[in-house]
């Protein structure tokens, strides 16, 4: 066994302090986890030398290669292992036989094995037994998959993860060798990463393992993006390595200040931005989600690099659903791309891997004030991402049906710069806390956005706009879309780039949208209307 010793110098946790502090790890190589079955069960470890040197979190890599090459050796998993003890794991690097050396299921046995080598030496080796955690890509994925499925694991990621061999062989022939052959409750929570364009691993079989398991009753987070077989390997970091983070921090920390969300989703691959967005479940705001750039440095300078110390806020978004509803799921797709262009977006209701309406419920219209003293917090709060990164003078509500009726319910809320009314109008109704009286409180411009004749709140928007006297209002009408609008819609479809056009305008500044919303140009806005009035 040869030691390694690494000493690195790294930044501390951002809003912590800007000095810099030494870590040093020291890594053993060629470690036997067993020793009845040849040369190839080994493995590297490393060891943080900094923090307390018991009871850590561990977490075993597995490399892929098609169970027939591959070694723990490639610098992706050695740079991984390094990273996760400086990051404060004890990180374990495994190799096992390959099909060529044992056929299935040993490659199975042997990381079956090796987490029963850390778990029989915890002690010597300073871990919690409790609060091990795999990781794989490819055939590493599955692996980890399957140790998630067969051991007593605290977790397991998967990076782009064969859960079925989908094509004919003797593999397939056993279920037993494969995820899709585990279905049900399992007790262990999985990350699963996904190419959508992976033409090794077909996304519609990973997904297929993913909702059947959700169905099952199983914790299954599921982070799909652009990009082929070497995502999570070599492929969209900035997305996947977060999520990993998280889901780490999670399941084998509880409690890690330095990652401040606990589920990561990318809807619609992120948007159509220049800043690729992410949706995130904050652990400080359990029932919401926010959608933001993935990486929130590039969008708050100036620099596409993130490179200037000048920073530029983000503008804020509060959103509520239709149907006053405690789910986002139906709007993900406009709200990631809003996100990617700039905003930060709130969105009541906790984050949703895929659509689960049977756990819809309703919520008050008081869960606007909840989300807007939340990001304000969040903007002065040193110890928080959106540190200095909010602009609380540049914040917006939007709300789509019962959802535009919360909206009007905080009218008279001054840290609303403007307000966006999808689908909905107040007429002479009362819905959540809000009837035509709160028209009164309007100390801003509005957006009244609606869809046609067909639209149950077509007549109650054109008696919203009659009635409010006193601040800029414009109608728009997408005359084909209906009540249900274009939301879910690849980027949200037409309903959301005028939603944008519209924040661009009211929030940003940009000049451009006044054609659009003053002087009618409704170019790239066919079978459309506006309407506006009270503007100087």
């Amino acid at each position: 066994m040869r030691q390694l010793l690494i000493a690195l110098i790294v930044l501390l946790p951002f809003g912590v302090s800007a000095q810099t502090g030494e870590r040093t790890i020291v890594v053993a190589e060629n470690v036997a986890y067993r020793t009845d079955v040849g040369p190839s069960t080994v493995l590297d470890l490393a060891k943080p030398q900094f923090g307390p040197q018991t009871n850590r979190p561990a977490i075993l890599i597995i490399h892929g290669g098609g169970w027939s090459a591959g070694s723990k050796n490639d610098m992706v998993y050695r740079a991984l292992m390094i990273d996760y003890a400086m990051k404060g794991y004890v990180v374990a690097n495994m190799n096992y036989r390959l099909i060529q050396e044992a056929a299935p299921p040993a490659c199975i046995e042997d990381v079956q094995a090796a987490v029963r080598w850390m778990r029989e030496n915890a002690q010597e080796l300073g871990i919690d037994a409790n609060r091990i955690g795999t990781f794989g890509h490819s055939a590493g994925g599955h692996l980890s998959l399957m140790a998630g499925l067969t051991t007593d694991v605290a977790c397991a990621v998967g990076g782009a993860p064969p859960t079925e061999i989908g094509r004919a062989g003797e593999w397939s022939e056993h279920t037993e060798l494969w995820p899709i052959g585990y279905i049900g409750a399992s007790k262990t929570p999985f990350l699963v990463l996904q190419g959508g364009e992976d033409p090794i691993v077909k996304p519609n079989l990973t997904e297929d393992w993913v909702v059947k398991m959700q169905q099952a009753g199983a914790s299954v987070d599921y982070v799909k993006v652009h990009g082929n077989h070497g995502v999570s390997f070599d492929q969209q970091l900035e997305f996947t390595r977060p999520a990993m983070d998280a889901f780490f921090a999670r399941h084998l920390k509880h409690e890690d200040s330095s990652v401040s969300f606990n589920r990561l989703k990318v809807p619609d691959y992120g948007g159509s931005g220049r800043f690729k967005a992410v949706a995130v479940s904050e652990s400080s705001l359990p029932d919401f989600v926010v959608y933001r750039p993935a990486n929130m440095n590039a969008a708050t300078h100036p620099s596409p690099f993130g490179g200037s110390s000048e920073v530029r806020p983000l503008p804020v978004l509060v959103f509520c659903n239709g149907g006053c509803m405690d789910t986002n799921i139906g709007y993900e797709n406009m709200l990631t791309d809003i996100a990617s262009y700039g905003y930060v977006v709130v969105a009541i209701g906790e984050l949703q891997m895929f659509a689960q309406h049977e756990k819809d419920r309703q919520t008050p219209s008081s869960m606007v004030q909840k989300a807007l003293d939340w990001i304000c917090q969040q903007a002065t709060d040193p110890a928080s991402p959106y540190y200095k990164k909010i602009d609380v003078d540049n914040i917006a509500a939007a709300g789509h049906s019962c959802g535009g009726a919360q909206v009007l319910a905080n009218a008279a809320d001054k840290r609303l710069k403007t307000y966006v009314i999808l689908n909905a109008g107040m007429g002479k109704m009362t819905m959540a806390g809000a009837s035509a009286k709160s028209l009164k409180n309007l100390h801003a411009p509005v957006l009244y956005l609606v869809g046609g004749t067909s639209d149950v709140a077509w007549q109650n928007a054109q008696m919203d706009y009659e009635a409010i006297k006193r601040v800029p209002v414009v109608l728009a009408d997408n005359t084909q879309s209906g009540h249900g609008g274009t939301y879910e819609q690849p980027n949200g479809g037409a309903n959301a780039r005028m939603v944008r056009a519209w924040l661009d305008w009211q929030l940003k500044g940009h000049l451009e949208p006044k054609a659009l919303f003053l002087d009618g140009n409704l170019t790239g806005y066919d079978k459309w209307t506006i309407k506006q009035k009270n503007f100087k």
